[in-house]
């Protein structure tokens, strides 16, 4: 009897063992999964809130009186001899973006909020800028000298400059320009397989859907 009952509990030490085991492995699994997920979510490109026309107008206007102040203050990058600083409006700079087709020259704003929205384009989404990778930058569509109201004017084929804080100078070439819904974000993808990309991003005019314009370093 005694053998049995020894027996038995062995069985049982060795199934609570293995049970133990099992959980162990599934709950690090689930953890490991979770981790990854939430390393690869991608934000919703939401960055405007539809917003009506006159409250629209009213925002375009404060922009412009904030603009036209700011003219003489501090409108550039502050150029040294090896580099660029990194200021425009009290708010950190990580890149200067020229487009010529559209006449716009704006400063990128290292971190995306709505208050740097307010000043100048951002960014969004990514790494850094004329590096591997897909470098997202979101702006306003504004009626202002630095906003992004033209970007439905740029087509495949348009080339335009970006200047990082190194006083690196990438020329990129517009591959693709489409118009999709806010929780579209497949623009924001950063497998690029090693090519150096980036992506302009603003609202419609009625803030409903995003202008997209792809790009790449050639």
């Amino acid at each position: 009897m005694q053998t049995k009952d020894r027996k038995n509990k062995l069985i049982f030490i060795m199934f609570a063992t293995i049970l133990c085991i099992i959980i162990f492995i599934v709950t690090k699994q689930w953890i490991a999964e979770k981790e990854t997920k939430n390393g690869n979510e991608q934000p919703q490109i939401s960055f405007v809130s539809t917003e009506n026309v006159n409250t629209r107008n009213r925002m375009q206007e404060e922009n412009t009186i904030l603009d036209n102040e700011n003219t003489t203050q501090d409108t550039s990058f502050n150029q040294s001899e090896d580099s660029i600083l990194t200021t425009y409006k009290g708010y950190p700079v990580i890149a200067k973006l020229e487009i010529p087709k559209i006449d716009l020259e704006t400063y990128v704003i290292s971190e995306y909020s709505n208050q740097a929205l307010g000043v100048s384009v951002t960014k969004f989404y990514g790494g850094n800028p004329n590096e591997v990778g897909n470098f997202c930058i979101a702006g306003h569509n504004y009626i202002t000298n630095n906003m992004f109201h033209d970007l439905k004017k740029l087509s495949v084929g348009d080339t335009f400059t970006l200047i990082d804080n190194n006083a690196h100078e990438g020329i990129y070439k517009i591959y693709l320009v489409e118009t999709v819904e806010p929780d579209e974000t497949q623009c924001l993808s950063q497998k690029t397989n090693g090519r150096i990309e980036v992506t302009l991003i603003t609202c419609t005019t009625d803030s409903s859907k995003r202008i997209i314009v792809k790009a790449v370093k050639i």
